[in-house]
């Protein structure tokens, strides 16, 4: 996807980072964060389909796309103050916040440490409240939790990335979040958005981000909240529908496997998803 310069923009956070972001459109606003390793490219079709109602935003958040590479600050904690900057820098009010995956991690640090007076409605795509396994639980906590990882598999993941081995670890991950019958154009879109963090960054980034636990955020959010998993996806259906849950109000829409359920729904199925976030902010 070629960066269209009229809507491609850059701000500077407190650190001296300089962040990459797309705005196109005009109209209540939409922020959509992405997830790790991937940039904001990744949402080509909302920023194609939706900019015609909604003025769209998306960040490549450090590190990740045309984001400047910095060496310092990949922890959740200072993404979510990047995102707390970047609202800021826009002077945004009653915002729409979309976060796929670890883009929903940062969002979830942003509410515990700066609230929720400038947001409208929260998107989450295919979290789990907590990545990390705990060897304690139950079966039930762990469909409940959503954990793909354990402590021992992380550690060595990480290794992987950071070694030549890098490269293999990706093509898994593309391998096991797409599926294998999706269009042509919407795996070379996931591969073309993918794999845009240094290495060591990467890694040290992941680690930080499997070690995140929002069980007791969960009940805390009174903003209009719409999560969306798929049946098929690797963060189990499961884990979203618990989520849902533990959020009050909260609405579910789970894609199923033959509608692009896996990681992606809205690159898989767009006309679909686009469809569902027009619905959530319009209601």
């Amino acid at each position: 996807m070629a960066i269209n310069a009229s809507y491609s923009h850059y701000f500077t956070t407190n650190d001296g980072a300089k962040l990459h972001y797309l705005d196109k459109g005009k109209g209540p606003s939409l922020l959509m964060l992405p997830t790790w390793n991937i940039s904001c490219q990744v949402f080509k079709y909302q920023l194609e389909a939706l900019s015609n109602q909604y003025r769209i935003l998306a960040l490549d958040m450090r590190g990740h796309g045309l984001s400047e590479k910095v060496n310092y600050g990949y922890k959740v904690h200072r993404f979510a103050k990047d995102l707390h900057e970047l609202i800021k820098h826009l002077q945004l009010r009653e915002l729409n916040l979309l976060g796929h995956n670890f883009g929903a991690t940062v969002i979830c640090s942003y509410l515990e440490l700066f609230g929720s007076s400038l947001i409208s409605k929260l998107i989450f795509i295919d979290r789990a409240a907590v990545p990390m396994i705990n060897p304690l639980w139950s079966q039930t906590e762990i469909q409940h939790y959503g954990p793909t990882s354990d402590p021992k598999s992380l550690e060595k993941l990480c290794h992987q990335i950071t070694t030549n081995q890098g490269d293999h670890f990706m093509n898994i991950f593309f391998n096991t979040m797409v599926n294998p019958l999706a269009k042509n154009e919407h795996k070379q879109l996931v591969l073309k958005s993918s794999d845009t963090l240094p290495k060591k960054s990467a890694a040290a980034l992941l680690h930080d981000a499997f070690y995140q636990d929002w069980r007791s955020l969960f009940p805390k959010i009174t903003l209009p909240t719409l999560v969306i998993g798929g049946r098929a996806s690797l963060i189990s259906a499961s884990s979203q529908i618990w989520t849902s849950e533990q959020i009050p109000n909260a609405k579910l829409i789970i894609f199923e496997e033959h509608e692009g359920g896996k990681h992606f729904p809205f690159i898989e199925n767009p006309k679909k998803f686009n469809q569902v976030i027009n619905n959530f902010i319009q209601s």
